[in-house]
């Protein structure tokens, strides 16, 4: 494969940081917000995702301003006056998506950048242009993405592959992290480059009648139609199978309607220009009947995803499941009995639902709090503990896995305000310790212990008795070594490098030995501390665990350990930590 030379990529962007400066902009500024994520001090800031998130919107939004704004020849001041508007767009979405860090957020962003990412496919044929001339255009786009990312993967690979190289051969040491900030400016600048270096300018010439690749005629005959036919036939054979056991259908199923929706319609979108050719018979014989089969699959989706919401409540997966069935529905019927059969009808209105599906009591994020809240409502009723309006604290510990995990799912997906208003009980106070921790992860874990030990909800695991714990280390500072003559990295039961040094386990004793000397640890105080936090994951320690050796001349640091309750004791399976050693004189 060959690369562009050093002064086509420098012509390419010079064209292209004049055709769409503010797209170059976002792109820059997702790419600085990447790079500081990648950074070790900085990868718990929120702040960063949600600057790389609204940078990757802006640049879509931008993107399908400049092209609106190009395709029907608007001058430069409403092309800056629609970019304005644009702009006040992202940072209106800014503020919805914070913070950055609860599910919800993420999948906002995930609704609205799909949309985005659609309207770059019809905005420049917003009130204009042909059918033929919107294919083409896509067309275009879509192979410019094959292309672009074709190029930043291998030329990721090979920068990557060379740094690593002159890393062993040189001993250079380079850090980790300069991988990925090479990563992230392939992926943000030069990928984001090389793709617009190639959207068209000409959009007449988009107009114009052009030769078919033949590539993609094969490509979407001998590779996407076959697909497409074994999804149907599977799920043809699948639906007899319901109708005659009498079954309900299992959650498969609806990924396998969506793979034969997407197969099929991808199909016919690429083969659309020359689907009245000569010889093309095919096309149309399969156009007729994608839809005509796509019903009964569509019917086949609603009661798959229909069972689960009986079981398990609305959530934004399912929502979009939902959503994804009724606009197959209207796009099925509408390819059925209209006759213009305008493929712009594809886009336009996928991205309008996607819309509609973002924000407002309507969207997917509020139907689904609605469904799960009152799950979690329902729970505490039937358990007597809900009086005025609010739910309170179970008179007793009351083992259940659905409350749970229902408690998990509303904290982490909408966070402590959607918990909020069904309790008098302020939660932020409540929660206030787990605001020390570090690590944004485990901050979110104690917050839910707190809330869930306040409400006397038991997961069923908790009700046995847990026999395995971890524990490790996660604030290391650096280390003194006041009052200490040596320093030897310990591992059990893997082989220390040290050969002088040796360790052992007996019981709940770490043993080891140098020399003549010898040195116990005894960690059967620290075994039962880690066992008293009844962690139900990892047991994680903030701050240093350390022990003293029995005569006082050494001290272990516990980095990592794992140990398990047997019935008559303990059993230490792996140690990972510091020695620290002073002879005596």
């Amino acid at each position: 494969m060959n690369f562009p030379s050093v002064q086509k990529l420098l012509s390419d962007f010079l064209s292209v940081a004049k055709r769409f400066p503010l797209e170059l902009l976002a792109a820059l500024t997702g790419t600085i917000a990447g790079m500081a994520m990648v950074r070790a001090d900085s990868v718990e800031d929120p702040m960063h995702q949600l600057v790389l998130m609204c940078s990757n919107l802006a640049l879509t939004l931008f993107l399908s301003v400049t092209l609106f704004c190009e395709s029907h020849r608007f001058t430069a001041k409403v092309r800056w006056l629609l970019n304005a508007v644009a702009l006040a767009m992202v940072l209106l979405l800014a503020y919805g998506l914070h913070p950055a860090s609860l599910e919800v957020s993420i999948i906002r962003f995930l609704f609205v950048a799909a949309a985005f990412h659609l309207l770059v496919s019809f905005a420049p044929f917003i009130y204009a242009g042909s059918m033929d001339g919107f294919w083409e255009y896509n067309k275009t786009i879509f192979l410019r993405i094959l292309l672009s990312g074709l190029y930043s993967g291998v030329l990721y690979v090979g920068i990557a592959i060379a740094l690593s190289a002159t890393d062993v051969l040189f001993d250079l040491k380079i850090p980790g992290e300069f991988y990925g900030y090479t990563f992230c400016f392939i992926a943000g600048i030069f990928n984001t480059v090389f793709f617009l270096a190639g959207i068209p300018l000409d959009w007449k010439a988009m107009e114009e009648p052009r030769s078919y690749p033949k590539g993609l005629k094969m490509f979407t005959q001998y590779v996407l139609v076959p697909l497409a036919s074994v999804y149907l036939i599977i799920l043809l054979a699948y639906e007899i199978k319901i109708v005659t056991e009498w079954e309900l259908p299992k959650g498969i199923v609806t990924s396998l309607v969506m793979g034969y929706a997407v197969y099929g319609m991808l199909s016919l979108l690429l083969v659309h220009p020359i689907r009245f050719d000569e010889g093309n018979q095919w096309i149309r014989t399969f156009a007729r009947w994608f839809y005509v089969l796509l019903l009964p699959l569509i019917a086949l989706l609603g009661v798959a995803i229909g069972v689960r919401i009986d079981q398990y409540g609305v959530t934004e997966s399912r929502y979009f499941i939902v959503l994804i069935g009724i606009w197959l529905t209207g796009v099925t019927f509408y390819f059925l009995f209209s006759k213009l059969k305008n493929i712009k009808v594809i886009p336009v209105t996928l991205c309008i639902a996607l819309l509609a599906a973002t924000w407002g009591p309507q969207s997917a994020p509020a139907v689904s709090y609605r469904s799960q809240i009152n799950r979690f409502v329902e729970f505490f009723k039937n358990n007597a503990s809900f009086e005025n309006g609010k739910i309170i604290p179970l008179k007793t510990p009351t083992t259940s896995d659905e409350a749970d995990e229902l408690l998990r799912f509303l904290l982490n997906r909408y966070g402590i305000q959607a918990i909020q208003p069904l309790t008098d009980t302020n939660l932020a106070e409540l929660t206030a310790p787990a605001d020390t921790l570090q690590n944004r992860y485990d901050i979110s874990w104690k917050r839910y212990q707190l809330i869930r030990d306040h409400f006397n909800i038991e997961p069923a695991y908790l009700a046995t008795e847990r026999r395995h714990f971890s524990v490790y280390l996660q604030d290391r500072q650096p280390l003194s070594l006041r009052g200490y003559d040596s320093l030897a990295y310990v591992y059990y039961p893997d082989v220390n490098i040290n050969d002088k040094l040796s360790v052992e386990v007996q019981d709940n004793r770490f043993m080891c030995y140098l020399g003549n000397q010898k040195m116990i640890f005894d960690l059967t105080e620290t075994m039962g501390r880690i066992k008293s936090a009844q962690p139900e994951r990892d047991a994680f320690v903030f701050g240093e665990l350390t022990i003293n050796d029995s005569t006082g001349h050494a001290q272990l640091i516990i980095r990592e350990m794992d140990f398990e309750k047997t019935d008559t004791g303990h059993l230490i399976n792996r140690l990972n930590g510091i020695l620290l050693m002073r002879f005596p004189n």
